[in-house]
């Protein structure tokens, strides 16, 4: 049986690698979210799970679509998105 899927490190890293495509800082993102650099870091590495507004303000301060967030999940069975 697998492992289940730690779904605040999978979101975390998806976070960081759109973050960085759009070459953008933790600080830069804090900024146009109005959130903490230490909420966006503790967000990448999975120490947090956003709120569907944190999601949407993250997109917008990306400037990428909601679903691109979360569209690592496409596909995966609900019964592996339980925690560790």
């Amino acid at each position: 049986m697998a492992a289940p899927l730690n779904v605040g490190e999978v979101f975390g890293e998806r976070l960081r690698e759109l973050r960085r495509k759009h070459q953008l800082t933790q600080a830069q993102i804090a900024e146009r979210t109005g959130m903490m650099q230490n909420h966006i870091s503790e967000l990448e590495h999975g120490l947090r799970m956003p709120s569907l507004v944190t999601l949407l303000k993250l997109a917008a301060a990306i400037g990428c679509k909601p679903t691109d967030l979360v569209s690592q999940f496409n596909g995966v069975k609900l019964a592996d998105l339980r925690e560790k």
